[in-house]
């Protein structure tokens, strides 16, 4: 049940985080992670061969170390893993391009294969036309891929903000796309840190979107926020008389 506290000022727009917010996302990477190797097994064998998943895995996490900008840019950084695993079994130039963009089709498509949560869409049709609506993401989910564009006046994401959340520099970008004053704002999201600590940090009203009942993790600041277990819950707050 919702904490039975009032939003601290007029809610005049809404952003919602993506991934574990409203959607799914339990072994979807995994998942993306194996078809791409399995195009690469089958395409470039000698590439596949010498990089199974386990080994693009480890590849992923040592160019995410060793480069800043990639870790705030995941599209570039999954590209990067197929860049490295090409040139390193010799492929150059428009041979090594061709690799790595059709590898990452593989990858991304099987990535957008997610499982919508049953409140999603029943909450997004409730607020859409009512509050202006942002997505804000650390990843590189595309709402168009999911058909669900039509929902949201705007997104921010950290692949083209150049940071992720919980940096206030994303959450900058929010306040600008909303066009109204931060405090106005409601983040709603499922990480405690990027979502809920990043939001409220940075001036936003925030809503942790906690379906599994977790405690607030020990090792993060306590901020002022408001608790969901569902999407219903946080539309009847939303659309109640006293929030509007």
């Amino acid at each position: 049940m919702i904490e039975r506290m009032r939003f601290g000022a007029a809610v005049k727009a809404i952003t919602f985080d993506l991934d574990f917010t409203l959607w799914d996302l339990t072994g979807v990477i995994e998942q993306a992670e194996e078809r791409a190797q399995r195009f690469l097994a089958t395409r470039y064998p000698e590439v596949g061969a010498r990089f199974e998943v386990q080994a693009l895995r480890d590849l992923h996490r040592r160019l995410a170390s060793e480069n800043a900008f990639l870790r705030h840019n995941v599209t570039e950084l999954r590209k990067a893993v197929f860049r490295t695993a090409g040139e390193t079994l010799g492929y150059r130039d428009r041979e090594l391009d061709t690799l790595v963009a059709d590898t990452y089709t593989e990858f991304w498509e099987a990535r957008h294969e997610v499982v919508l949560y049953d409140d999603a869409i029943p909450a997004l049709e409730a607020l859409h036309g009512r509050f202006p609506i942002g997505a804000v993401t650390n990843g590189n989910a595309d709402v168009r891929r999911l058909r669900l564009e039509h929902y949201f006046d705007f997104v921010v994401s950290a692949v083209e903000v150049g940071a992720s959340k919980p940096s206030h520099l994303i959450f900058d970008v929010v306040g600008a796309q909303a066009g109204v004053p931060a405090r106005q704002v409601v983040h709603i999201g499922d990480d405690p840190e990027s979502d809920v600590f990043g939001a409220a940090c940075n001036g936003l009203q925030a809503v942790w979107l906690n379906r599994h009942a977790a405690d607030w993790p020990s090792n993060l600041a306590r901020v002022p926020y408001l608790e969901c277990r569902n999407l219903q819950e946080l539309c009847t707050m939303l659309t109640a008389d006293v929030v509007l």
